[in-house]
């Protein structure tokens, strides 16, 4: 286990002021959306994980967007960078907010899926020293700044892939632009970063070559390429996705759970998922999600805020939102739940059903082309095929409450406000528009009249 125990205070300086011109569109680009989120937000959970933190975010277009944007658990301190002059220039706008005696951890917007157990590594290493980059082995480095290392495996320099040597050229460990350094000593030596350049920017970079001129030490933690992968256009954001998508699935392979294909399933927002279930292919999960034990999801469904309990099967193409599902309960294939219905132990809604703001009892089953809008089923209730309830007069919703065990023929139609009370019954093809006793019989439909065919 990763030991670590703050000396001190931390301030998270977060880059987040460019515009994204490569993204498209006019959006900032740290609001881009990840699995559900603004692209920051996940860099933000992180960061909110660690006490005796405080987090600024330099944010310069459409700056008042991003701050918008974001929900945090710690008050965010926002400083606009009015002209972006580079990522040096950038942090030195944070300077006057740091705290004594703490360590800058300086992140990217962009860069969203650093785990927080890298970055208690890199803490760590800029506490016992004074500066420390985070760094990754790239296959394929062109175009990355390479590590350079000296003696005792300290770095002494990055240096960009197009003034590389041949042999500097060799070098798989790269740059990920993220750090950590002592707060008094990025008071120290950022002002001496120039800007003689030809993009006539302030480069955070410089600040290796500036230390080990000033004989300070600096320091590398490797971390795993997954986390410092970033987005600067689309190409790059759907990379990110398909990465970050396939890593929460392995996450559930390790938990437990059985899914059918990594490569085809969606988590966009917090889902949990408990061991012994099996999600099929091509399932997108959005917002938070309670899955409970050895519940199988289908092919091809949609599952949003909500809660499904252990022991239940969803078909193929269901649709669950805001919804709880209780235990044992079958849905589908092709049911639709919505609006906060709720479904008892033992529940089934079955083919082409559609169930909204209702409440579903237990052993209750509607198993075939059927609408329950605005109502409340008792214990072992069964719903005939083709059966609706009619809940809107054209101005108001109104409720249909159908007591313990009673049957509804098929193609009944229940005009509501109406109460259908415990053990009764409707012959098939009524519409009901009266109340009906406990345990009686409504028909409600014309007289068949039987004709002599023409000639």
């Amino acid at each position: 286990m990763l030991y670590y125990k703050p000396p001190m205070n931390i301030d998270f300086i977060i880059l987040a002021a460019g515009k994204g011109t490569r993204m498209g569109g006019d959006s900032p680009k740290v609001l881009a959306n990840l699995a559900g989120k603004p692209m920051i937000q996940h860099l933000i959970n992180t960061i909110d994980s660690f006490p005796k933190s405080r987090t600024s975010i330099i944010v310069g277009h459409k700056a008042k967007d991003v701050e918008a944007g974001i929900l945090s658990s710690k008050k965010i301190n926002f400083i606009h960078q009015k002209k972006q002059l580079g990522t040096a220039h950038a942090v030195k706008q944070a300077l006057p907010f740091l705290k004594k005696n703490s360590i800058s951890l300086i992140l990217y917007g962009d860069v969203p899926l650093v785990q927080k157990t890298t970055l208690k590594k890199l803490i760590n290493s800029a506490a016992k020293g004074n500066l420390s980059l985070l760094t990754f082995i790239k296959d394929d480095p062109t175009g990355y700044g390479r590590i350079i290392r000296g003696s005792k495996n300290s770095v002494q320099k990055i240096t960009e892939h197009k003034d590389a040597t041949n042999q500097e050229k060799q070098i798989k460990e790269v740059n990920s632009g993220i750090m950590a350094v002592k707060s008094d000593l990025l008071q120290k030596l950022l002002p001496a970063v120039k800007n003689q350049n030809a993009a006539k920017e302030y480069y955070l970079t410089d600040l290796v070559e500036i230390a080990n001129i000033s004989s300070i030490k600096v320091g590398a933690t490797i971390c795993d390429a997954y986390e410092v992968g970033g987005a600067n256009n689309r190409q790059e954001l759907h990379d990110l996705e398909r990465a970050l998508q396939k890593k929460n699935a392995s996450t559930l392979l390790a938990k437990g759970v059985t899914v059918a294909d990594t490569a085809r399933l969606d988590i966009r927002g917090d889902t949990k998922i408990g061991q012994g279930s099996f999600v099929d292919i091509n399932n997108v999960f959005e917002g938070n999600n309670v899955i409970g034990r050895n519940v199988t999801i289908g092919p091809n469904c949609l599952i949003a805020n909500s809660t499904i309990k252990d022991n239940t099967t969803v078909y193929a193409n269901t649709v669950i939102e805001d919804c709880m599902v209780g235990k044992d309960c079958k849905l589908g294939p092709f049911t639709r739940i919505r609006g906060g219905t709720e479904l008892s132990e033992g529940a089934e809604l079955g083919n082409f059903v559609e169930a909204n703001r209702s409440n579903i009892g237990k052993g209750s089953k509607g198993k075939h082309l059927t609408y329950l809008g605005d109502a409340t089923l008792g214990q072992k209730v069964n719903i005939g095929a083709g059966t609706i309830t009619c809940n809107y007069d054209g101005k108001n919703k109104h409720k249909t409450i159908i007591e313990d065990g009673t049957f509804i023929g098929s193609n009944s139609s229940l005009v509501a406000p109406l109460h259908l009370g415990e053990g009764s019954y409707t012959g098939a093809g009524s519409v009901i528009t009266k109340d009906v006793p406990k345990g009686k019989l409504a028909v409600g439909r014309g007289k068949q009249v039987n004709l002599p065919k023409k000639k």
